[in-house]
């Protein structure tokens, strides 16, 4: 099952990701420009620029309106993306496209900031099941995926779960190294403080959605996770300039099932 996305379905995507990278940079004296940008296989480019902000600030991000966006390809297109919906988006006319290399140049004020990223191809999920975690006297569920890694070339990739269509905080890495061409068995390992502190239980419903990342993507989210555990620097962008946030290729696949004890397997 695939979702239809929407360009506000993309852009709500987009702000998350700022907002992830916002609360991060607390010992920043002067705001600073944070890009988040994604593209897709068949989904257009959307690029959000805001700044960042104290973090104790509650007030809402301030966008970053009246920048200049250009998208290009390695086959030679290249387009000026309109700002349109809200300030600070920028969406193009060109969608992505698997193998293609796209290069974003963002110009705000005196401030030039370049990335570049590949679309991957999709991985199909094989399976989603449920693994019963046992500690002592107690068990909890969790989601796994399986999957077949594709043994041409490094992959890399990153989870997002959705338990009864609302979407967790928690985001999942992979990649292949030591696995490439093999099988891989991923657990996403539930945390409950996502979900108004319930356990994963019999009858919710569980949709997944596997992305396949390129490397500067993945180096970022790893980074991000790795900060927010340690409460320490910005994570590592893919920009040049010195701005911050990521410029994301990314492809998806999409699972979905019901939690029952038919697709619940104990812990080995």
């Amino acid at each position: 099952m695939k979702p239809i996305y929407t360009l506000l379905t993309i852009i709500a995507i987009a702000f998350s990701a700022c907002e992830k990278q916002m609360i991060l940079d607390i010992d920043t004296a002067e705001p600073r420009d944070v890009i988040s940008a994604i593209i897709s296989e068949e989904v257009p480019c959307v690029v959000v620029l805001t700044k960042t902000q104290g973090f104790y600030d509650n007030n809402p991000y301030q966008t970053i309106s009246g920048a200049t966006v250009t998208l290009s390809d390695s086959k030679g297109k290249t387009e000026t993306l309109n700002e349109s919906f809200e300030p600070g988006v920028y969406t193009s006319k060109m969608t992505g496209e698997v193998g293609e290399t796209y290069y974003l140049k963002i110009e705000i004020e005196d401030n030039v900031y370049e990335a570049e990223a590949k679309v991957p191809a999709k991985v199909p999920i094989e399976e989603l099941y449920i693994y019963q975690i046992q500690v002592g006297d107690g068990s909890w569920f969790s989601p796994c995926v399986a999957f077949n890694d594709p043994a041409e070339e490094e992959n890399y990739y990153y989870f997002l779960l959705t338990i009864n269509d609302r979407m967790m905080r928690s985001f999942y890495l992979e990649k292949d190294e030591n696995r490439n061409g093999k099988p891989i068995d991923k657990i996403l390992y539930f945390n409950k403080e996502d979900n108004f502190d319930d356990d994963l239980e019999t009858g919710d419903h569980i949709y997944v959605e596997m992305q396949t990342i390129d490397k500067g993507a993945y180096t970022y989210f790893y980074s991000l996770s790795s900060a927010a555990g340690r409460g320490a620097t910005n994570p590592l962008t893919n920009f040049t300039g010195g701005a911050l946030g990521c410029f994301k290729a990314y492809n998806s696949t999409y699972a979905d099932a019901y939690v029952s004890w038919d697709i619940v397997r104990p812990a080995k």
